[in-house]
């Protein structure tokens, strides 16, 4: 059928991205492409985080067999409104701007792509930990107020005297998670000489080779040097580490958060800042309403603006592994990523 494939690009997502990969995959004649531009929202219709308006999207379906899509709303009112639509085929690992129940109820198949972010987000988990290690944040901000005083910088060996930091051969890196971002962190921290903890209660020890587990996140924080977590998030581990957790790290231990930051009691971990008991953190999430602000003016905390899987690479695996996934449904053959 003509036009069989939808896609709907976004602002993070184009749709070109998607239609290149499905053309290497032979299926040129079924695309048509859309792009939506309402402003991002967070909440409606059941869904979150997603960008552009559940009735835009559901006219712009318009009898089309198959749609992929990243962050289109896809509410149980455009899958009611649209029986035409046997498969959604979203470029994310958790479809939460997608109505699952809805979908199951009417017989459409659900498709996303698990871990396509899990490089970009370890590499930047890594950037993170040499930072805080070295001292960059705060030595950073030192040369832009020279910068705007009009003082000399790095004249002599002696101004690193107020920088010192830490090498990290030998130091111990805790993860909390062990799933595809946190095995690509162990795997990139091991080959820089890093010793690596994990507590996962839902991953068998001796599942990843090098990686030393422990039976609880109480074993886990007084042995490592840096923290960081990459578990999902869940109604049950919500602020998964707050004042205990981070009073159980060692005094000058540096925290790291690239997952999600409901897991991350915000105003325990300024105040853990405050009090000199953590040596610095790096968040690349943080609670719109949360102290964000309080903590960006701590010279040993980073934020970046949830860059983690803000990669070319990433769109385009994310890319590949819809085409593949909607090559095997128009082939008869078995979904691999299906929910």
């Amino acid at each position: 059928m003509a036009n069989d494939i939808l896609i709907i690009g976004d602002s993070y997502m184009k749709a070109d991205v998607f239609a290149d990969a499905l053309r290497r995959n032979g299926l040129e004649p079924d695309i048509a492409t859309v792009t939506i531009t309402t402003d991002p929202q967070w909440s409606t219709e059941g869904l979150a985080e997603f960008e552009g308006d559940p009735a835009e999207v559901s006219a712009l379906i318009d009898g089309h067999r198959i749609v992929a899509f990243h962050g289109a709303p896809i509410s149980r009112r455009v899958i009611e409104e649209n029986p035409s639509v046997r498969l959604l085929a979203c470029a994310r690992g958790g479809p939460v701007n997608v109505d699952l129940a809805a979908a199951a109820e009417h017989g459409v198949a659900v498709t996303t792509t698990p871990g396509k972010n899990a490089a970009a987000v370890a590499d930047l988990t890594i950037g993170f930990l040499i930072d805080l290690l070295r001292n960059v944040a705060p030595s950073l901000r030192e040369a832009q107020q020279r910068r705007d005083s009009g003082e000399a910088l790095a004249e002599s060996t002696f101004e690193g005297a107020r920088w010192f930091g830490y090498e990290l051969k030998g130091r111990t890196l805790g993860l909390v998670g062990l799933g595809n971002v946190a095995r690509l962190v162990a795997e990139r921290a091991l080959a820089l000489g890093l010793e690596v903890l994990a507590f996962d209660p839902f991953v068998p020890t001796g599942s990843v080779a090098g990686v030393r587990q422990v039976d609880s996140l109480d074993e886990l924080l007084p042995q490592v040097d840096v923290l960081t977590l990459h578990a999902r998030a869940t109604a049950e581990n919500r602020r998964l580490v707050s004042d205990a957790q981070f009073a159980a790290l060692k005094p000058g231990a540096f925290f790291i958060n690239t997952a999600r930051e409901s897991l991350v009691d915000e105003s325990a971990l300024l105040a853990a800042v405050r009090s000199g008991h953590l040596g610095g953190a790096a968040l690349d999430v943080c609670e719109s309403d949360g102290p964000w602000r309080e903590l960006l003016a701590e010279p040993s905390v980073i934020i970046t603006p949830h860059i983690a899987g803000a990669t070319f690479e990433t769109l385009q695996r994310g890319a590949q592994m819809l085409a593949d996934e909607i090559l095997a449904f128009t082939s008869g053959g078995e979904l691999r990523w299906r929910k």
